[in-house]
């Protein structure tokens, strides 16, 4: 398999991550609507962190990338995927099937960061990492 294959697996499978976040917060957000301000306020979480995940999967804008540094790593990207996937693990079986698939495809992403150079999005793979200009500070 070539790299830039497995680039674009891994680019859906975190797609397919964000899609089940994006999932989980629509049901808590209906749910808890009527139930509980907790289940709400998640709700919303997921629902951001679900579409953000999936957006910026697909279309990384320059200048997001000094703001979300941690993201144009495959490490740092698979973090944030198997925390919000701890998030969501539940007694249900929705909620459960789901933040296990979150989990393994953050537990994947973060063993490819030792394999694969960093990730590109799906549309503008012309996006790179800049570094830091030494001795500004903000």
């Amino acid at each position: 398999m070539s790299q830039s294959t497995a680039y674009i697996i891994l680019n859906i499978l975190v797609i397919l991550a964000g899609c089940f976040i994006t999932a989980c917060g629509i049901y808590l957000f209906v749910n808890g609507l009527f139930h509980s301000i907790i289940g709400f306020v998640l709700g919303i979480y997921y629902l951001l962190a679900g579409v953000c995940i999936v957006l910026l999967e697909i279309v990384f804008p320059q200048k997001l990338v000094n703001l979300f540094g941690f993201y144009t790593y495959w490490f740092g990207k698979g973090a944030l995927i198997s925390l919000i996937g701890l998030l969501i693990l539940g007694n249900s079986g929705f909620f459960l099937a789901a933040g296990i698939i979150v989990i393994a495809v953050g537990i994947v992403c973060m063993i490819f960061h030792f394999l694969l150079g960093c990730p590109r999005p799906l549309i503008n793979r012309s996006v790179e990492r800049k570094p830091e200009p030494q001795g500004q500070h903000a």
